[in-house]
């Protein structure tokens, strides 16, 4: 599909920096500044430049409403429409106050702009807009995702962030546009706070200029408000950024992906003998192991002759055209040891319904991995081994290289810095260098309790099973207690594992000081 026509598009970028009674943001104004020129950059999107308002500074709420008012009006394609700035909420209230330069905490409805005019007037019922879109990055932004439509609740899970909302059958939008419906894309859920780092962009605003500046290796040429917020919330340790979709396909095209650029065309291993002629990838992770497969009866051909060619399986497998038009950015994350990281599988989305088609699996797998470079460094190594593993990785330019996420620890029970695995249960911590995860003892067992309810006639009683995890490294000890998930404990497993291989291919890499 072809992007938003950027002729028939505007956006209205709003950052207030500067405030009389709350903390200053001045990364906001730059953040913004920044975000105006690389909409209007056609290797992005290509806005004109009367298509993007910036408003900064000491602006009102009549100013910021006129403004998207007369952007909307013009608009007959996509509207966006961004804020940066403080966000407030009422204690016990389920509404969002944009604050503006003269916002009081103690009286909301002075000097703010309520979410629910600014959403009024983006989603006016006369409006020529196709496709409104709104991103916020303030504190308690994730009350937006509920107060634009449909049932949706404030989302604290990164599992459950992602919540599609259709219209009601037969709901059309301007001029009967069945094809009509927006987007929501906030910094935080309702109850958590946004993050601006000193001297910097807010985390979120820094996190959507990244990946507009740089695109998303594998994501194919074109990127969607979905593939943006995957990326985003990837980013923004501390926080969880919301994403809600108003009866819009989720792959819908937004901005081009500048990772995807022109390279050479690499040889691929010929059919046959050399199918699965790998190259050893084991500097990063354990080799995958590939079964050879057996002739099989197969549809007529879904490719021409210089196309890509796999072996196809009924009900399962790789959607075909997904594969296809995705493949030149996987191959190009993949040769690049320091994005490897980006590419790990499942490549493609997968078949879905027994009568339907795909490539198989572990064909395409081993093609990608054929082509796949190996990790120089230690780091490059550590972030792909992380990501093979099912962990959080933190993109390159922080101290911080992954983490799992867990209830026993906000910002992760488990976080990998580049020295160091560093861990956290009910108050204590743990730092281990690398160098010295052979040391580490671990001790399982775990405790049964019998609870219950009771009233004057029976008592029901159920077991509850807690599982115990101690880790001992040296004179000290960690200890975490978990339900049947065990998420900790699995995961110190396979990763203690995967660092032993690790090292016992490249022991240089361990010998760092502590």
């Amino acid at each position: 599909m072809l992007l938003p026509d950027p002729r028939r598009s505007h956006a209205v970028l709003v950052g207030v920096h500067d405030y009389r009674h709350l903390t200053p943001l001045p990364g906001v104004a730059s953040g913004v500044d920044r975000l105006a020129d690389l909409l209007r950059d056609p290797t992005v999107w290509g806005l004109p430049g009367d298509n993007v308002t910036v408003l900064r500074g000491r602006v009102s709420a009549d100013r910021i409403l006129e403004a998207v008012r007369d952007a909307g009006e013009a608009t007959t394609d996509t509207l966006l429409v961004y804020f940066a700035g403080h966000g407030l909420r009422e204690l016990r209230g389920r509404e969002l106050y944009l604050a503006l330069a003269d916002a009081d905490m103690d009286h909301l409805t002075i000097g703010t702009l309520p979410y629910a005019e600014l959403l009024g007037m983006v989603m006016h019922e006369e409006s020529p807009v196709r496709r409104p879109m709104v991103f916020l990055d303030c504190c308690y932004s994730g009350l937006a995702t509920s107060m634009s439509g449909g049932s949706a609740a404030v989302l604290e899970r990164y599992d459950l962030v992602n919540l599609v909302v259709e219209r009601e059958a037969g709901e059309s939008g301007p001029d009967g546009d069945t094809d009509f419906g927006g987007y929501v894309m906030t910094s935080a859920s309702g109850t958590e706070p946004s993050y601006t780092p000193a001297g910097s962009h807010p985390l979120f605003t820094g996190a959507l200029i990244d990946v507009l500046e740089k695109g998303i290796p594998g994501a194919g040429p074109t990127l969607s408000v979905h593939d943006v917020w995957w990326h985003i919330r990837q980013q923004c340790i501390g926080s969880t950024p919301q994403y809600k979709a108003l009866n819009r396909r989720e792959r819908d095209p937004w901005v081009r992906n500048r990772a995807v650029a022109a390279r050479p065309v690499r040889a691929r291993p010929a059919v046959g003998e050399a199918r699965y002629a790998m190259r050893d990838t084991r500097d990063a992770v354990p080799r995958r192991r590939v079964r050879p497969v057996e002739p099989d009866p197969a549809p007529p051909p879904v490719a021409g002759p210089d196309e890509l060619r796999f072996r196809t399986v009924k009900g399962g497998g790789y959607r075909i055209g997904a594969a296809k038009a995705r493949m030149d950015g996987v191959l190009a994350a993949v040769e690049d040891p320091r994005l490897g990281w980006q590419a790990v599988p499942p490549h493609f989305p997968t078949v879905a319904g027994r009568w339907f088609w795909g490539w198989d699996m572990e064909e395409v797998d081993a093609y990608v991995e054929w082509h796949r470079a190996r990790p120089t460094e230690f780091i490059d190594a550590l972030r792909l081994l992380l990501a093979r593993e099912g962990f959080t990785v933190v993109p390159d330019g922080r101290p911080l290289i992954g983490q799992l996420n867990s209830t026993y620890a906000k910002k992760g029970a488990m976080t990998f810095t580049r020295t160091h695995l560093c861990l956290k249960s009910s108050g204590a911590q743990m730092s281990i260098p690398y160098s010295g995860l052979q040391d580490v003892v671990l001790a399982t067992s775990h405790e049964e309790y019998d609870t219950g309810v009771a009233n004057d006639q029976t008592v029901f009683l159920e077991t509850t099973t807690v599982f115990i995890t101690r880790v001992t490294h040296g004179h000290r000890t960690l200890e975490f207690r978990e339900n049947s998930t065990t998420a900790v404990q699995t995961a110190l497993r396979v990763f203690l594992r995967a660092v032993e291989d690790l090292r016992g291919r490249h022991p240089e890499w361990f010998r760092m000081d502590p």
